[in-house]
């Protein structure tokens, strides 16, 4: 009888704390783009935004010094694809409450653009470039675990007009 009161027990205490645990709070979200259309043999930019839960911030990237986390987009490559370094936007200088210096952060909406050649090899009509973003997310006075969601780019290849 102790032990089928034991496991209820258990049962019960770690069901009640997966729940309060799995109510993750979403600090960023990637908002749905449309598809970028580029012609083979052509170079376009890609865009991803996203948008920051109000009352908190990101690091920029580059981030304002060597121990904070910057933002970073990691894409898969794609056969008939090049893709280029993500370029970020300049962040906005943030002090935190008690801090001495100003940090770069992101607020707010952002997008980051990708530069992307469809090689003349290619034969996708249709293709979604798939990958990582990793944020450590910040509120006033404290930065929580870093964080990863899943980004999906939409790309369209078009026939190539002169």
């Amino acid at each position: 009888m102790n032990y089928r009161v034991t496991v209820l027990f258990f049962l019960l205490f770690f069901i009640g704390n997966g729940t309060v645990y799995s109510q993750e709070t979403l600090y960023v979200t990637i908002m749905p783009s449309k598809p970028a259309a580029v012609a083979k043999g052509q170079t376009t930019q890609v865009a991803v935004t996203l948008r920051v839960k109000k009352g908190f911030h990101i690091q920029a990237n580059p981030a304002a010094n060597e121990f904070l986390i910057p933002v970073t987009l990691t894409l898969q490559e794609r056969e008939g694809f090049v893709l280029d370094k993500p370029v970020y936007p300049p962040g906005r200088s943030y002090r935190l409450k008690g801090g001495e210096k100003d940090i770069l952060t992101y607020e707010d909406e952002v997008t980051i653009r990708v530069p992307v050649t469809v090689l003349d090899s290619s034969s996708a009509a249709k293709e979604s470039l798939i990958g990582e973003l990793n944020f450590q997310p910040c509120d006033d006075s404290k930065c929580f675990a870093p964080r990863s969601v899943p980004v999906v780019i939409p790309v369209k290849v078009v026939p190539f007009q002169k």
